[in-house]
């Protein structure tokens, strides 16, 4: 517990620069640099300077040493013993003094003197200093054999010890202690370097504060733009005082602010269209609010909505504005280009038709549910008779699609609303969600894609889709909570939601936050939606995806090794919208040639035997592991034959889904 706390005391430390502001961050920085180059250099001189101090103070040592010794061995040469008399005067008047009138003396002179002889006995001492301790007899054993320098930082004395003659132990041994003044001279460095240090320190935070709130205010006022932007407040417009990259910063931010106003502006109307003809199930107030829908996104002076009857394959006309400028349905070749190319089409400035949107005047959209033809939205010039931009043109395909479901939705809950029977509406039901459901698999280069969906009902809400956007392709597969005609509507409106921000979101995440945004309001409080989206990038072999509570994704590599991958997210319209992005992560992967992409919903890791036990995560990774080298679509129908096996017996609980991907 004392551990934890020290690591919870040096995480606050070290995260605290994180919390200081910009302006502050920069004058910590400076005064942290500064502060750290002074401290070094003031360390690599003291050091240089305190190694050259010991050495000049040992070398005197020495050489006081040596002049002592020599004089001692002549001493006791002429005398053949030591006379205390003699050296004391020596010592006291002679020894390292200089013959002058002023009597100078050299600094290095010994304040203590101990002559040992070859037992340890104290033969003579010399005491000049009343901080001298007096010495004690040595044992042989710790007599210096040769010269040894020794100095505490306790006393300030120098001590040098050894034989007064090698190679003549009769001689003796003597220690000699010497006055220093290494920690005076070291104390007084430190001293300085500190005083230095500080003036250094003090110049630099005052023009570092100057240079801060001058140089760098621009990007004060950039923040206070932003944080108004994360407000919500697109209003902002921050002015470009400097031509530096800080000015191109503002610049970009200015621009961004422009662009993101106007996206939203356009996501929230398609938004609010989107969920009004998606609720909207009376066909003439739907026709009425896609005819406001065009008129109002394209700003044409006139369009006409045409349906298509499959069973006479004609068109008719169930909705106009501004007739008189668009030409009869015999003479609209761009009508019934469109409806048979099953592609947009489009008039140009010269009177030419061409499936490209270039110079575009005039366009006819095809409306289309799977390979069903529902009809064809013709839209004429704009008010204004200025040519379509592409960005309009993005818009109006997408709400062609929208309009598309909700045009399908609307007839097939009038057919159901028309029979008497639950069987029979149950079944058109079925007939709207598989509607919704791919017809078939994407082709990419590279890429092997299966997917299939099974509800325990006629209908259901599981969901699964793949929605290929420029060169990438998004796969989803959601599930909504509940079964039945309630769980499949909603996956309907999820699935439109999904179409619409797809043409403007590159992010599985974003993407996902924006579907949950809307559809929160139209859940129940005991509803909620889980989705796993992916993108695939083909070019790059990168696999990002999001997971808003749904089942694990499953990698099984080329050699047969199965990974489970679980990024944090909750369930659509679970929780508050806040906490739902906070916790929503995209993720990332490169898939690996060989390598088996698996995605599925609770349908199948919840089937029960007859036993009451669960298919379970371990039987579906063994039974993938068992198969991974099968094509994609014998390793589908293997796994579903498994689970229907493992179920014999017992009815479908709940729908089932299934989608694999392969990099071949």
């Amino acid at each position: 517990m004392r551990t934890n706390a020290i690591h919870m005391n040096l995480s606050t430390i070290i995260r605290w620069p994180l919390r200081l502001g910009f302006f502050k961050k920069i004058t910590v920085h400076v005064i942290f640099m500064t502060l750290l180059t002074g401290v070094g250099f003031m360390g690599a001189t003291a050091y240089q300077f305190r190694r050259e101090v010991f050495r000049l103070e040992y070398d005197s040592a020495f050489i006081v040493y040596s002049a002592l010794t020599t004089y001692l061995y002549n001493h006791y040469q002429r005398h053949q013993t030591y006379v205390p008399r003699i050296l004391d005067y020596h010592l006291r008047t002679q020894f390292l003094r200089v013959s002058d009138e002023a009597g100078h003396a050299i600094r290095h002179r010994p304040a203590h003197v101990v002559i040992y002889d070859d037992v340890g006995r104290i033969l003579y001492e010399y005491m000049d200093d009343d901080r001298v301790a007096a010495a004690e007899p040595q044992t042989p054993g710790r007599l210096p054999i040769t010269p040894t320098l020794r100095y505490d930082r306790s006393t300030p004395f120098i001590q040098i010890s050894g034989p007064i003659e090698l190679g003549s132990p009769d001689s003796g041994f003597v220690m000699i202690e010497i006055p220093t003044t290494i920690q005076h001279q070291l104390h007084r460095l430190f001293l300085q370097s500190i005083l230095i240090l500080i003036g250094v320190l003090t110049i630099t935070i005052l023009m570092s504060l100057v240079f801060t709130r001058q140089t760098l205010s621009p990007i004060r006022s950039l923040t206070q733009a932003a944080r108004a932007v994360h407000d919500g407040d697109l209003s902002q417009h921050v002015e470009v005082i400097t031509q530096d990259e800080i000015g191109d910063l503002i610049t970009t931010f200015n621009e961004m602010v422009s662009s993101m106003d106007r996206r939203l502006d356009v996501m929230h109307r398609m938004q609010d269209w989107s969920v009004r003809i998606g609720r909207q199930m009376h066909s003439k107030r739907l026709f009425e609010a896609l005819g406001e829908m065009f008129g109002r996104m394209s700003m044409a002076e006139s369009y006409r909505l045409y349906l298509h009857d499959n069973d006479r394959d004609r068109l008719s006309i169930r909705l106009e504005v501004g007739a008189e400028d668009l030409p009869d349905l015999e003479q609209d070749t761009l009508t019934h280009l469109a409806l048979k190319e099953r592609w947009t089409m489009y008039k140009k400035a010269d009177g030419s038709f061409d499936n490209e949107p270039t110079d575009v005047c005039e366009l006819a959209i095809p409306l289309l549910s799977g390979k069903h033809r529902i009809g064809v939205i013709r839209i004429g010039r704009r008010n204004d008779r200025a040519l379509y931009d592409d960005d309009t043109l993005t818009i109006l395909q997408t709400l062609a699609q929208h309009a598309s479901v909700a045009i399908d939705n609307a007839g097939m809950y009038e057919k159901l609303a028309a029979q008497e029977r639950m069987a029979q509406e149950m079944t058109l039901a079925r007939q709207i969600q598989q509607e919704m459901l791919p017809r078939q698999a994407p082709e990419i280069p590279g890429y092997e894609i299966v997917g299939g969906s099974a509800p325990a009902l006629e209908v259901g809400g599981d969901y699964y889709d793949y929605v290929q956007s420029k060169n990438d392709t998004f796969v989803l597969i959601g599930d909504v909570s509940g079964k039945g005609v309630p769980a499949a509507l909603i996956m309907s409106i999820a699935r439109a939601l999904i179409h619409a921000y797809i043409e403007f979101e590159s992010s599985t995440s974003e993407m996902l936050r924006r579907v949950n945004r809307s559809i929160s309001r139209d859940l129940d409080e005991e509803m909620f939606v889980t989705m796993t989206a992916l993108k695939l990038e083909p070019d790059s072999h990168r696999l990002r995806f999001s997971r808003a509570g749904h089942e694990p994704l499953l990698i099984v590599h080329a050699d047969g090794t199965c990974e489970r991958i679980t990024p944090p997210g909750t369930a659509l319209g679970m929780l508050e919208v806040e906490t739902f992005e906070d916790l929503l992560e995209e993720s990332v992967y490169e898939m690996q040639p060989g390598d088996t992409v698996i995605l599925y919903t609770d349908g199948i890791t919840e089937a029960q035997n007859t036993a009451r036990e669960e298919f379970g995560y371990e039987r579906l990774e063994q039974a993938i592991q068992s198969r991974a080298q099968l094509p994609v679509r014998d390793l589908f129908e293997q796994l579903i034959d498994d689970l229907h096996l493992f179920t014999s017996g017992v009815a479908q609980l709940d729908d089932i889904t299934l989608v694999i991907l392969r990099r071949t």
